[in-house]
């Protein structure tokens, strides 16, 4: 069973869920976004390096590519400027030679597919974008196996009992929120997802608190207005092993009222690199250990340029957190 530690610590490469949603949804949602700017994928020596920003999802359509160039930290990022324009972008499915055609789109740097093709498990896609000065990037991707959570438990203070499952999509699509089992008090039980473990080397879970307005459930000791105004509403773990298939769900990654979606990904190769291997700050709140420490610089599986084009399979829970009595 795994857990984590509360730590103040987030990697800038998974700000918003890897914002894989998930540029897929980080991806979320909970992963890899067109938001995100280059320099963070960083060093001097990588100014004018290309970038390529790219999180397939197993199940869902083929994700906008980025492709912008690293600028220098001593100027005002602005996506425009490190945007690369009029490149020539395709995902090749190696297995049977299907290649997606990208078009250009907006904002700058954006690239989409040109027909809408399926991104499926256990297959292996090759990126390639061929710059308009005939500059090459490429990079593999392996996607993993489907995810699909058996049970999302509801357990007793201790973890020892068990009170009830929570309903899920599939069984009451987007009334999940307002489901009764899936009703939970704060910091009342403890939520467990327990799945048949894919065979990939780590998974990511990420929390999205869903009601823009929705008041604190909980309010940190020694925050200020300002530092309460600065928690995300989105938040995501470090890469975790779940060996046995089982994860349990930190309150203290929890900070408002009302519905969230809770969605756990198993992460390709490429993006458990990535994620292992970011750099750490001191902003926001999240949860998990320094998975950053002890690397100079973030690990990239692309060639002729950094970024990162990896793959995930996701499944979700939506919940609805109510305060305490």
């Amino acid at each position: 069973m795994t857990k984590w530690k509360p730590n103040a610590r987030r990697s800038r490469g998974s700000r918003r869920w890897m914002r894989a949603g998930l540029a897929v949804a980080f991806m979320l949602g909970m992963g890899c976004s067109t938001n995100r700017d280059p320099s963070e994928f960083f060093v001097p020596n990588d100014v004018g390096t290309l970038v390529v920003d790219a999180l397939l999802q197993v199940g869902r359509p083929m994700p906008s590519v980025t492709v912008s160039r690293a600028l220098s930290p001593a100027i005002a990022y602005s996506p425009r400027a490190a945007a690369e324009l009029h490149a020539t972008v395709r995902v090749r499915e190696l297995a049977r030679n299907i290649t997606v055609g990208y078009l250009e789109s907006a904002p700058p740097g954006t690239y989409v597919a040109a027909v809408p093709v399926q991104v499926l498990p256990a297959t292996t896609y090759e990126l390639e974008v061929v710059t308009a000065a005939g500059e090459t990037v490429r990079s593999r991707t392996t996607t993993p196996t489907n995810l699909s959570v058996d049970r999302w438990v509801l357990l007793d203070q201790q973890g020892q009992t068990e009170r009830h499952d929570l309903e899920t999509f599939a069984s009451a699509g987007d009334s999940v929120y307002h489901a009764a089992p899936n009703q939970l008090v704060y910091a009342d039980g403890l939520l467990e997802a327990r799945f048949g473990r894919p065979d990939v080397e780590a998974f990511q879970l990420g929390l999205f608190s869903i009601d823009p307005g929705s008041d604190f459930v909980i309010r940190p000791e020694l925050f200020s207005e300002s530092d309460l105004a600065k928690i995300d509403r989105q938040t995501s773990s470090p890469p975790v092993e779940c060996r046995d298939g089982t994860l349990r769900i930190p309150w203290f990654a929890v900070f408002f009222q009302g519905r969230y979606k809770v969605k756990l990904l198993a992460l390709d190769h490429n993006a458990f690199d990535f994620l292992r291997s970011v750099p750490q700050d001191n902003g926001g709140i999240a949860f998990g250990g320094s998975s950053g420490s002890g690397f100079d610089r973030p690990i990239f599986h692309v060639e002729g340029g950094i970024g990162l084009f990896g793959s995930v399979s996701a499944d979700s829970v939506g919940i609805f957190i109510l305060p305490r009595p």
